[in-house]
């Protein structure tokens, strides 16, 4: 029997789904959660342009997403916490034991490192549909996790 799962939570209009699959999940087993979402350093978005070295294609950081300025960052931050407490809220309300955590990094490797710290026996995960270019060039935050997991991993599709 689960004892622990670990949701990963993102930004998308798809979170609260991932998020209910897991609650639902931990209410059916009386599981504790722990809700997670990763802030990232650097910014993601990226644009694709020419460039020789890599068969024309590289990807680099636009130029504007780089400049945010620290009120934007601690907007950022402020928004996935704020999050985090309403989806506790929803655990509480529904006798799940619950923790939040929000941590910096890269998604994939924060995901594995949290749910490997806290002994995780599942992850939630979700998985956006990216065009397979998109996924060689960028890497896919799901596939990372599918491969380096400490622990079994349920995935959401998000459509």
């Amino acid at each position: 029997m689960l004892q622990k799962i670990l949701i990963a939570t993102g930004d998308s209009s798809e979170a609260h789904q991932i998020f209910e699959t897991g609650l639902l999940l931990a209410e059916k087993l009386g599981a504790k959660i722990a809700i997670l979402h990763v802030l990232h350093p650097v910014p993601t978005s990226l644009e694709l342009v020419g460039n020789s070295s890599l068969m024309g294609i590289s990807p680099i950081a636009n130029d504007l997403n780089i400049q945010q300025s620290p009120t934007e960052g601690q907007d950022y931050e402020r928004q996935g916490t704020e999050r985090l407490q309403l989806y506790a809220k929803q655990a509480q309300n529904r006798q799940v034991p619950a923790e939040i955590l929000q941590n910096f990094g890269e998604s994939g490797r924060v995901i594995c490192d949290t749910a490997r710290d806290l002994a995780a026996e599942l992850i939630v995960i979700g998985s956006h549909q990216k065009s397979r270019l998109s996924e060689m060039l960028l890497g896919s935050t799901s596939s990372y996790v599918l491969h380096h997991a400490p622990c079994s991993v349920m995935v959401v599709r998000e459509y």
